[in-house]
């Protein structure tokens, strides 16, 4: 077994006092930046191993932040869901290059005050919250805005808490332009309009219609949530109850690709027979068959953004809601 080594074995090695070694690993500003480097550099070579629990109890800091994933089970939406396991992805990095670990947190129902406990017991100096669904109301109670907490979801002018997001609006607009242009002119919408960044879907994709002289059929609807297998049920249902559509613009790639599935099932072609694109660009879109005309609101952006803004905030600084870079991505399901 090899002998520990010792913060005055690795002072004397780096040919400095202790005192020094102390405040470089610490990161203290009292250190010259190429003398912290050096210390560090030799630290890493010889193995030494650096008592975080003991840093940050000194530094009054967890080292880590949450994310909080509220996934409701009726759906049938998991975390394995694409979108979700791209979005801990792209947090993850984020938050490792900052030199913060991260706490992932499902709560097992929607009155499942994940956020409160997480920063109340210390474990995590701020949090990132995915989604507002079932918890507007909670994160805009008084005071929620001082928090250290950011949310990822559909921008509200109304809300006191800080939103990333991209512009649902726009998306749902380009989506549905896209369609109208290539000669669709009975789209189903499909995704939940009761929450908040479908909803805001939803009207954009209204505001193409309108602008094409072509209002939307409100009995296009198929009011679905994120699960993938209920999905399936629903169109195929949709489908052999007679009702006939050319385009689908749905809330999720996960809803677009179960939609694909269940046309093929009632021996619908996609795209001859109809067009489909999704919202979201997780990876597996370029890889479907066909692959997926999709809106990318680029969640690796989305990823590194909440974590910056999160870690200003936890420095006391302001920040303010923020957009993701978007844009509309043609792909085969479309006819492309």
């Amino acid at each position: 077994m090899s002998k520990k080594i010792t913060m005055a074995e690795l002072a004397r090695q780096a040919k400095v006092d202790v005192s020094t070694v102390s405040r470089a690993l610490n990161d203290s500003p009292l250190v010259k930046p190429d003398t912290k480097a050096h210390i560090l550099k030799i630290a890493d070579e010889v193995g030494y191993a650096i008592n975080i629990s003991a840093r940050n109890l000194r530094k009054q800091t967890s080292g880590a932040i949450g994310i909080v994933i509220p996934v409701n089970p009726a759906s049938g939406q998991t975390i394995s869901d694409p979108f979700f396991l791209e979005m801990v992805g792209a947090v993850s990095h984020a938050a490792s290059q900052a030199g913060y670990d991260l706490i992932v947190s499902v709560p097992p129902s929607e009155s499942e005050i994940a956020e409160r406990k997480l920063l109340m017991t210390g474990r995590a100096d701020g949090l990132i919250v995915i989604g507002q669904a079932g918890r507007t109301d909670r994160l805009g109670q008084s005071g929620i805005a001082d928090k250290n907490i950011i949310v990822w979801g559909g921008h509200d002018e109304t809300a006191d808490y800080v939103i990333v997001g991209s512009d649902n609006i726009e998306g749902g607009r380009l989506a549905a332009e896209h369609l109208l242009s290539i000669g669709r002119e009975r789209i189903l919408f499909l995704g939940d309009v009761d929450l908040p960044e479908v909803k805001l879907r939803y009207d954009g994709f209204c505001m193409a219609h309108n602008a094409a002289n072509n209002p939307h059929n409100g009995n296009l609807i198929l009011k679905e949530s994120f699960g993938g297998q209920t999905v399936f049920d629903a169109v195929r249902n949709f489908v052999k109850e007679g009702h006939e559509f050319d385009g689908v613009f749905a809330a999720s790639d996960v809803l677009a690709m179960s939609c694909i599935h269940a046309l093929r099932a009632c021996d619908l072609k996609v795209p001859d027979d109809v067009s489909v694109v999704g919202y979201d660009n997780v990876g597996q879109s370029s890889m479907f068959t066909p692959t997926l005309t999709t809106i990318d609101q680029n969640i690796a952006e989305g990823g590194r953004m909440m974590v910056d803004m999160l870690l200003a905030k936890i420095a006391g600084e302001k920040v303010r809601s923020a957009y993701t870079p978007m844009k509309l991505i043609v792909r085969k399901s479309c006819g492309a």
